[in-house]
C-alpha cells in the first residue's frame, strides 16, 4: 500500500493509467468517426454510408465519449493491478479473464459494464437514446473502478515488453494492410471493381438499382468526379470530354491497340446516347466521332481513359461503365427501357441492357422477369436528360 496518497493523485500520477486512457480514448474516437462515415478503411477504401448530417453536436459527443471510455479503460487496468480481491482466473491475463465478467469480488466486473457499452457504441452515431445510455453505463463502471482501486506501488513498466507487443501489433496491421493490398490488386488484375448490383425485392428500386448509379465509379475518385446533383454531373461531364480522342481539348493519344478496342467499343450499337441526338454509335469505324453533345463526348473521354490506366478490364465492363453514364444522363428512358426487356427474352436484350445486367445470375433475371411481367412499371421520380446535348 502506498501511504500518504490519495486515490486521485495515485491514479492520475500512474503513467500505466494514462498509456491505457490515450490509446483506448484514440481507438474509440478513430471507431465512431468510422461510424460517422468521416474516413474510409486506408487501401481497401471501404467506408461507413452515415445516413445523415453530421453535425457540430455529434463530433462534440464522440469526443466525450471516447475520453469517458479511455478514462475507464486506464482505470480498468490499475484497479486489476490494485484489487487484492480479484480471483484466480480473473487476476491473470488472456480470454480466460473474460469468463469472470459476473465475478462480484472481481474488477473484471467492469467489462460487463465497458463490453455492454462497447456493443452500443455501434448505434450511438444514429440514435440519441443509445449515446446516452452508453455514456450511463460507462459512468457506473467507472464509479464501480473507483471503489476497487487501492493505492499501492505498481511494478514499474517493462519497456522492452512495451516495445515486444507494438512490434508485435505493428507487424499485425502490416499483414493485413498487406493482404488487403493483395486482394485490391488481385482484383484490379482480374478486371473486379465492384459492379455488382444488389437486389431489395422491390422491383421499382430494382430496376432503378441497375440502371442509375448511386454513387461514383471506382476510377471517379482520381478524376474528381461527383454525382451529386444535376450542376456536379454537368461538371464531372466536362472533365471527362476534355480526354477525348479528336475531340477534347487534352486527347488521350491512343495507340494501335488501344485504338483497336476503342473503336470495338464505340461501334457497337446503343453504346452511345441516342435519347439526345439519334447516333447510334459513339464513334465510325475510323474512331472519328459521331456526335458532337456533351454526353457523346463525355463517354468516349472515359473509354479512353479506362482503356490507357485499367488495360486488364475487358471490354464488356467499359461497355458497363459507359452504359451506367448513360442511365445517368437519360435516368426515366433507361429506367423504362430497362424494365420493358426484363420482362421479356433475356437473350433479345439490347446491347446497352445487356451490359447492365450483366453480373445478374439465371436466377435473379428470372425473379426480375416475372416482377416485369406482373404489374406495371413506374420509374423513380427522375428528369428526361441531365447534362447538355
Amino acid at each position: 500500500m502506498v501511504k500518504n496518497i490519495s486515490k486521485q493523485r495515485f491514479i492520475f500520477s500512474s503513467e500505466q493509467f494514462w498509456i491505457y486512457a490515450i490509446l483506448f480514448a484514440l481507438g474509440v474516437f478513430a471507431l465512431e468517426m468510422f461510424f460517422l462515415g468521416m474516413w474510409a478503411l486506408p487501401i481497401i477504401n471501404y467506408s461507413i454510408l452515415y445516413m445523415a448530417e453530421v453535425k457540430v453536436l455529434d463530433i462534440i459527443f464522440t469526443v466525450l465519449f471516447a475520453l469517458v471510455f479511455g478514462f475507464g479503460a486506464g482505470m480498468f487496468f490499475l484497479a486489476k493491478k490494485t484489487n487484492t480481491m480479484a480471483c484466480a482466473i480473473g487476476s491473470g491475463s488472456g480470454l480466460l479473464s473474460f469468463f469472470t465478467l459476473l465475478c462480484p469480488v472481481c474488477p473484471i466486473f467492469f467489462l460487463a459494464y465497458f463490453g455492454l457499452s462497447t456493443s452500443v457504441l455501434v448505434l450511438v452515431p444514429y440514435f440519441w437514446i443509445f449515446r446516452i445510455v452508453a455514456l450511463v453505463i460507462l459512468i457506473i463502471g467507472l464509479i464501480l473502478l473507483w471503489r476497487g482501486i487501492q493505492p499501492r506501488k505498481l511494478p514499474s513498466i517493462d519497456r522492452h515488453l512495451v516495445f515486444q507487443k507494438s512490434a508485435v501489433a505493428l507487424i499485425i496491421i502490416l499483414f493485413f494492410s498487406n493482404q488487403a493490398m493483395a486482394i485490391s490488386m488481385g482484383n484490379k488484375m482480374l478486371g473486379k471493381h465492384s459492379m455488382g448490383v444488389e437486389l431489395s425485392g422491390d422491383f421499382a428500386k430494382d430496376v432503378y438499382a441497375l440502371t442509375v448509379p448511386l454513387e461514383i465509379p471506382f476510377y471517379g475518385e482520381e478524376l474528381g468526379l461527383d454525382y451529386s446533383g444535376v450542376k456536379a454531373i454537368n461538371a464531372s461531364i466536362s472533365k471527362l470530354a476534355i480526354m477525348a480522342p479528336k475531340q477534347g481539348s487534352h486527347p488521350i493519344e491512343l495507340n494501335p491497340e488501344e485504338m483497336k478496342r476503342y473503336i470495338a467499343i464505340g461501334t457497337e450499337p446503343l453504346i452511345t446516347c441516342e435519347f439526345c441526338c439519334g447516333v447510334k454509335t459513339l464513334v465510325r469505324k475510323d474512331g472519328t466521332p459521331t456526335c458532337g453533345c456533351a454526353h457523346s463526348i463525355g463517354m468516349r473521354g472515359t473509354a479512353a481513359y479506362l482503356i490507357r490506366n485499367y488495360p486488364e478490364i475487358t471490354n464488356a465492363e467499359i461497355s458497363y461503365e459507359l452504359m451506367r453514364q448513360k442511365s445517368l444522363y437519360f435516368p426515366k428512358q433507361m429506367q423504362e427501357r430497362m424494365a420493358t426487356e426484363l420482362a421479356g427474352d433475356s437473350a433479345d436484350f439490347t446491347p446497352d441492357i445487356k451490359y447492365l445486367t450483366k453480373d445478374l445470375t439465371p436466377l435473379e433475371l428470372k425473379n426480375l422477369n416475372k416482377k416485369a411481367q406482373e404489374s406495371g412499371f413506374v420509374p423513380q421520380d427522375s428528369p428526361d436528360m441531365v447534362g447538355g446535348c
